[in-house]
């Protein structure tokens, strides 16, 4: 550990001159281990770093790195990169560090966060309610509304839908945990994963003790910062619940009044603050996060409109003042992958991020902002993703008509049912409890004919499904891969995409059509 610190101390020396900018890095809800952080949140920042040198003749490298993995060493974990002195930029250099707090915390029992996240499960729906009324709001406003109003009735339909099937498993976990032996050593580890994932919020604001001594993880990086890498100014990035934990880091007492004024730059993306500020999901007694963010702090707060925990832009109430900068951005426009989309968001997230850290508040005057511009790029980013939106809503369509033709037809999709249950009885482990659910809880599918569709509905759905992902992502991923690299580029983005649009959407209409086909078209499965 010496020996890191005697290199960090040289490399400090060497860029005497040059401006030391600190980023605390603060994760989500769940069990991150050490150094995790840093890696999952710096490493899509030094690619984009990386991408955007490339793309001049020059290289960017990591000067130093210090994580920890359970050995002797001094705590944050953290990496440094030289940004050099160009066309009158001056040189920088930044201290990447993490504020870790996921072992910090025990988790609440099961029946508190069972009442809970039932109550928070009907709060989001409300809000996925808002979020269809506004995209029907926008239909007059563009044709390509027409695609947002569709995707978002179906994730406001699937997410009441899983809110609803939610209650019949949880119950059934709580039957099935009183049967001693695997099985209640299975439902221990569902328990356990749950309560792992998503009681970090419930134990923050319910539990005053436990998140005192949370939100001191941040504390203690800005305090390193500070003093060790001696950092004329500081920017704290947080994602998900760890917006709460900063948040209520930065405007209470918990970081010293002397760190605090280095503090200059403050990002909350896929934030949880509205969770937070939700009166029906907080204890009315508590006394935190009540409190105005320091006005010398620029907060940019960046949300998706897919993004299941940030709900949109957020809604404050005095005295709590709002953030200067509200970012929407398009990440994937899907509810499963959005949360976590925002380190593959090259053209609004990532260089968003770099141009704050190197120009804080004038980001306009950064190295980093494209000489004519980002909404072009930024317009044809979201073309692209619309585009894959509708593949999406066609591949659902087809699917709901295929289903339908299917059972029209004899009632094949019956059929397919009964012989996926008949595989299942026929494999090893899995076969033993589908035979005693067969003779003992039949009545668990509701009746025979139904659960046999439903699961002839799933094992098409695994197929088609299967092969819509693949198809689609070798249609879509490395055009709009390409693209994003190229934003990072010193070239002007394409006048158009309208040609690379029709001819991907007729090759992927195609596919959709002969899966479609296939599967209303095809005998019925055959039992084993």
């Amino acid at each position: 550990m010496q020996e890191r610190q005697a290199v960090e101390q040289h490399l400090t020396r060497q860029t005497g001159a040059a401006i030391r900018v600190g980023v605390v890095f603060v994760h989500g809800i769940g069990q991150q281990s050490e150094s995790y952080t840093v890696r999952e949140f710096g490493g899509p920042l030094l690619h984009w770093l990386q991408e955007w040198h490339g793309r001049r003749g020059s290289d960017l490298c990591v000067t130093s790195s210090d994580l920890t993995y359970g050995e002797l060493a001094e705590r944050p974990a953290r990496f440094t990169i030289d940004l050099e002195k160009v066309d009158g930029h001056p040189a920088q250099k930044w201290f990447l560090a993490e504020a870790w707090w996921a072992a910090r915390l025990s988790a609440p029992n099961l029946d508190e966060m069972t009442w809970w996240g039932l109550k928070s499960a009907f709060v989001r729906c409300l809000r996925l309610a808002e979020v269809v009324v506004d995209s029907f709001r926008k239909l007059p406003q563009s044709p390509k509304a027409i695609i947002e109003v569709a995707s978002s009735v179906l994730l406001f339909l699937g997410y009441v839908a899983a809110a609803i099937l939610s209650i019949p498993l949880i119950l059934g976990l709580y039957v099935l945990a009183q049967i001693p032996g695997p099985v209640e050593q299975a439902v221990m580890g569902l328990r356990n994963f749950f309560l792992d994932q998503v009681g970090d919020f419930y134990t923050f604001m319910w539990d005053d003790i436990q998140a005192v001594h949370i939100r001191g993880s941040v504390a203690a990086a800005i305090r390193f910062l500070v003093e060790k890498g001696e950092c004329e100014r500081i920017a704290v990035v947080a994602h998900s619940q760890g917006t709460v934990v900063a948040y209520d880091a930065l405007c209470s007492d918990a970081v010293l009044p002397a760190d605090l004024a280095r503090v200059t730059t403050f990002v909350t993306f896929g934030s949880a603050l509205n969770n937070a500020w939700d009166k029906r999901l907080v204890p009315a007694r508590t006394c935190r996060l009540n409190k105005a963010l320091p006005p010398g702090i620029h907060w940019i707060n960046v949300w998706s409109a897919y993004d299941p925990v940030s709900g949109g832009e957020l809604r404050i109430t005095s005295p709590i003042r709002p953030p200067d900068e509200e970012l929407p951005v398009t990440n994937w426009l899907n509810v499963i992958l959005d949360h976590g989309g925002y380190f593959t968001n090259r053209e609004e997230f990532l260089s968003r991020v770099a141009q704050e850290l190197e120009s804080p508040g004038a980001r306009h005057a950064s190295r980093f902002f494209p000489k004519d511009g980002e909404k072009a790029w930024i317009d044809r980013r979201r073309d692209r993703l619309l585009t894959l939106v509708t593949w999406r809503v066609v591949a659902m369509l087809a699917f709901v008509v295929s289903v339908i033709a299917r059972i029209r037809a004899a009632d094949r999709l019956r059929a397919d049912g009964e012989a996926v249950w008949a595989w299942l009885m026929a494999l090893p482990l899995v076969g033993g409890l589908v035979t005693f659910v067969d003779q003992h809880a039949a009545w668990f599918a509701w009746t025979e004919r139904l659960g046999a569709r439903l699961l002839g509905i799933g094992f098409w759905l695994v197929v088609l499904g299967a092969a819509y992902i693949a198809v689609s992502w070798l249609a879509f991923v490395p055009w709009h891969d390409n693209a994003g690299q190229r934003s990072a580029g010193t070239g002007r983005p394409p006048a158009s995409q309208r040609a690379i649009v029709l001819a991907s959407s007729l090759a992927m209409f195609f596919a959709i059509a002969v899966g479609a086909i296939v599967m209303i078209q095809a005998p019925a499965l055959r039992r084993p």
